[in-house]
């Protein structure tokens, strides 16, 4: 091998390295992120299901004074 061929693949070698390297370390950093934000996920489930029942609760009274409602002017 001349000494061009050998600084071309000493290039290449070094360029996939540092691509690799980034690779990883960006897939690592995706997944650290989503477990730093499992915390902050739950919460927005718990919200959201509170928010939910919430509106179940109030659509049930919103019924039940409708049909008192509706008994008192039958009547």
């Amino acid at each position: 091998m001349n000494s061009m061929n050998k600084a071309i693949l000493s290039i290449l070698a070094v360029t996939t390295g540092a691509a690799a390297g980034w690779f990883v370390k960006n897939i690592k950093d995706k997944r650290n992120d989503l477990e730093e934000n499992k915390p902050l996920l739950e919460r927005l489930k718990q919200a959201e299901r509170k928010l939910y029942e919430a509106g179940q609760r109030h659509d049930e009274q919103l019924k039940r004074i409708k049909s008192e409602i509706d008994q008192k002017v039958s009547n």
